[in-house]
């Protein structure tokens, strides 16, 4: 037990050393969408009419920061064609949020979780989700 004590705090100094050039940021998560032919106006107008809603509604409780659209320019087979990127404002803000705080929101939103399915039902003729994934954002310190 002494012996992989003083390991631990033999590695203590290195784990340091290892983080003074850069500092860890904001959690994202980052989603990208495939748009069916001929349905990317269509698809940005439903995130516009709800989606940017959403986002809105999460910053002003606090939840998240920012929120970014990207266009795929030379998007290649196989790629999104676009991403959507929503920066929390902590990683528990994310994934500790109860189920009853969504449901509220969407109720505001669309009115019912019913309507809220019905609507996702026919989004799918817009667009394919291709994956999610979190990521946290980190910069080098001066």
């Amino acid at each position: 037990m002494k012996k992989v004590l003083i390991a631990l705090l033999l590695c203590l100094p290195l784990s340091v050393f290892a983080q003074e050039d850069y500092e860890m940021g904001s959690y994202w998560t980052v989603t990208g969408v495939e748009t069916k032919p001929g349905k990317f106006e269509a698809y940005v107008g439903d995130l516009k009419s709800l989606w940017r809603k959403e986002m809105e509604m999460l910053m002003a409780a606090g939840k998240i920061k920012s929120y970014k659209l990207f266009t795929n320019v030379h998007g290649r087979h196989g790629e999104p064609t676009m991403w959507m990127m929503v920066e929390w404002s902590s990683a528990g803000a994310m994934m500790d949020t109860p189920y009853e705080d969504w449901a509220a929101m969407t109720e505001e939103l669309v009115g019912s979780m019913d309507e809220s399915r019905d609507l996702s039902i026919k989004r799918g003729e817009l667009r394919t989700i291709m994956g999610d994934t979190l990521l946290r954002e980190f910069s080098f310190r001066e």
